[in-house]
């Protein structure tokens, strides 16, 4: 609430005869208790790692104002900004003592999943400047919606879309923070996956943000990202390094299970957070698009949604710029009634989920192709080449550093293959104890003294 000019003026004339003489107070010249009802009456905050102030506007938002900036609204607000005779400071300047100690505030700025205002949260005092825009639910059909997202998924898919985007709506229109999984759909160019994380946006508070320079590595900062509820990975360009897609993978478990995460501005303090999100990533089906995901282990795989996208028309023309207009119109349009059936609809008992709400999944063959990209996938093909190259081989014995000097010997069809695959010391071992688990039935180990001794039987004899 603004303090009016004439109870401030009325506060003042109040006050001077409280004001003890400098040699006695040594102080600000409003007693300590009237000074400090004023202070917590201004809507007026101290960003201290910025050095300088926030104000509210005349639209219930919040702006970033410089020390002389403080001084004018105090000032137009009834307050002296000339010292007098027996007074140390000015009344504006005390009070902008007084804010800077009792007001002062660790972060300003948006906070996905908050409404405007203050709060506190790890112990720090925050200011969140606005808040997202939510989509009243309302009765009423969604035709051309419900059309493209069956035509897109099926009719098994699209029950875990809708789970996911309940759980998030009902999460986030309530305030109240809750993990998800990330949503992930691949498929072919053109497929209206894009069109679908947009839509996701405006239902998710009406704002997004890219955090895959952050997730991949590329810089430290994310400051960025908690202002926005809904992170949007599309079109990114995809590693082949490993170690850098499994890097990916500890982002995504990051974002998807922890509540609080650190907020590191660029030439300030991390500060530990809690915001809203929910993280999608869409990305064509081809190999080498599938390469930004990470491989998928026991870690992970309740963390992710992933689903298979089909192409197929779409419900009215998008050709020209008039007609894309008019389409994204309409899907607006359909947005309140999607909403209110998502509220009003029960997620089946077998995809329920404990922890997320709905459980996770991933398509099968998407599933089998990124599996395909795996360095342990690539060994057993260099291993199969190398060892059993013909129908006559017989099972191969002996140790993973044994293998690794076989495969990657001069008279190795695929030695510069081999080479890339061993990038660090136990590489070898490593890739042989995951193929053990996927295939059992053709690796098998023994422990002895001089380390695991392995064997692995040729094709042929895969169960």
């Amino acid at each position: 609430m603004n303090l009016p000019v004439f109870k401030a003026r009325e506060f003042v004339e109040t006050q001077r005869e409280s004001v003890a003489p400098p040699s006695q107070a040594g102080g600000p010249n409003f007693s300590s208790n009237g000074l400090s009802q004023v202070v917590q009456e201004l809507d007026i905050y101290y960003d201290s790692p910025r050095t300088c102030f926030w104000a509210q506007n005349d639209r219930g938002g919040w702006i970033r104002i410089k020390s002389e900036d403080t001084k004018r609204w105090l000032a137009e607000r009834g307050f002296r900004t000339e010292r007098l005779k027996d007074e140390r400071v000015s009344q504006v300047s005390s009070l902008l003592n007084a804010i800077q100690r009792s007001k002062d505030i660790d972060y300003a700025d948006s906070l996905a999943g908050y409404k405007t205002g203050i709060y506190q949260i790890n112990e720090h005092r925050i200011l969140v400047r606005d808040s997202p825009k939510f989509i009243q639910a309302k009765p009423g059909e969604w035709r051309r919606l419900k059309g493209i997202i069956f035509n897109m998924l099926g009719s098994e898919q699209q029950l875990y879309l809708f789970g996911w985007l309940k759980i998030a709506i009902e999460a986030l229109y309530n305030f109240k923070p809750r993990v998800g999984q990330a949503l992930t759909i691949a498929g072919p160019k053109d497929c209206g996956k894009s069109l679908l994380q947009n839509l996701i946006t405006e239902m998710l508070g009406n704002r997004s943000m890219k955090p895959h320079r952050y997730m991949s590595g590329e810089t430290a900062f994310n400051s960025e990202l908690f202002g926005a509820e809904h992170l949007i990975i599309e079109d990114e360009e995809a590693s082949t390094d490993i170690r850098a897609r499994r890097n990916f993978g500890t982002k995504i478990k990051d974002i998807c299970a922890n509540i609080t995460h650190s907020c590191h501005p660029k030439n300030r303090q991390a500060i530990h957070l809690t915001p809203f999100w929910r993280l999608t990533i869409s990305v064509n089906d081809e190999p080498e698009n599938l390469m930004i995901l990470p491989p998928i282990d026991e870690s992970l795989a309740d963390k992710l949604i992933i689903l298979k996208a089909e192409k197929h028309p779409m419900p009215m023309p998008t050709c020209s710029d008039r007609e894309r207009e008019a389409f994204m119109a309409t899907l607006r349009a359909e947005l309140p009634h999607f909403i209110h059936f998502l509220v009003e609809w029960s997620i089946p008992d077998d995809l329920r989920s404990e922890r997320y709400g709905v459980t996770h999944f991933q398509h099968p063959e998407i599933l089998e192709a990124i599996g395909m990209l795996t360095p342990e996938a690539r060994l057993l093909e260099v291993i199969d080449t190398v060892l059993f190259d013909s129908v006559a081989s017989g099972s191969w014995e002996g140790t993973a550093l044994e293998l690794q000097r076989e495969l990657t010997g001069e008279h190795s069809k695929v030695r510069r293959e081999a080479d890339k695959l061993f990038s660090f010391p136990l590489a070898c071992g490593t890739y042989l104890g995951r193929l053990h688990k996927q295939h059992e039935g053709r690796f098998s180990s023994e422990h002895t003294r001089n380390g695991n001794r392995w064997t692995i039987d040729p094709p042929s004899f895969d169960a």
